[in-house]
Order: structure tokens, then sequence, then C-alpha cells
């Protein structure tokens, strides 16, 4: 009987580990910010290391003159930031994402 108490046990610990991990996993998920910035149309105005568009300002080193509280913001919504801005927001993109794009702008 202790057998089966044991099997049970460690059958029960293990389904709450994969649990857990499954969790972990879901709440850190890494988005690639390389393919969002292509993706989601910022190459479209923007160029960053030569590559993209060159109808908004290139990108490249804008994480030396700017924070990344300050680039964040800017994306979410730019008329917040500078009302004169000609850039769409894009508020669809969660704070994840965000971050992911401003560490690609970091490379």
């Amino acid at each position: 009987m202790s057998r089966i108490k044991n099997s049970l046990c460690l059958f029960f610990l293990f389904g709450v580990a994969l649990l857990l991990s499954a969790i972990l996993a879901g709440c850190s998920t890494m988005y690639d910010g390389q393919k969002l910035f292509y993706s989601v149309g910022c190459s479209q105005c923007h160029t960053v290391n030569g590559k993209g568009g060159r109808m908004g300002p290139d990108l490249s080193g804008v994480t030396d003159m700017r924070s990344d509280s300050w680039i964040m913001k800017y994306i979410h919504d730019p008329k917040a930031v500078n009302p004169n801005s000609r850039m769409h927001a894009f508020k669809h993109l969660s704070r994840a994402k965000r971050e992911a794009i401003v560490a690609f702008l970091k490379k």
C-alpha cells in the first residue's frame, strides 16, 4: 500500500512540476524584436542599420539618445510624447513586444 502512495505522490509532484513550468514559460514569453520590427511595419518608415524606409528617422543608435521608457511610450502613443508626430500609435503592441523592439534597437 505504501508503494502505491509513494507512486501517487511522485505522479502528483511530477504533474505539479509540469504545470508550474508551463505557467512560468507563458509568463516569460520572449519575442524576437527584429522580427516584430519588420512584421508590424516599423521598417516601412524607419531604417535600422541601413535597412528599411526613409519616411521616418533612422533609428540606428536611437537608444543612445533616448531612454528605453521614452521609446516605449513613443511606440505606444507618439502623439502623447510629441503632439506633432506623424507616426501612428501602436497601442495594440503589448509591453513585452515593445520591450523586444527596444532590445532590437539596442543591437
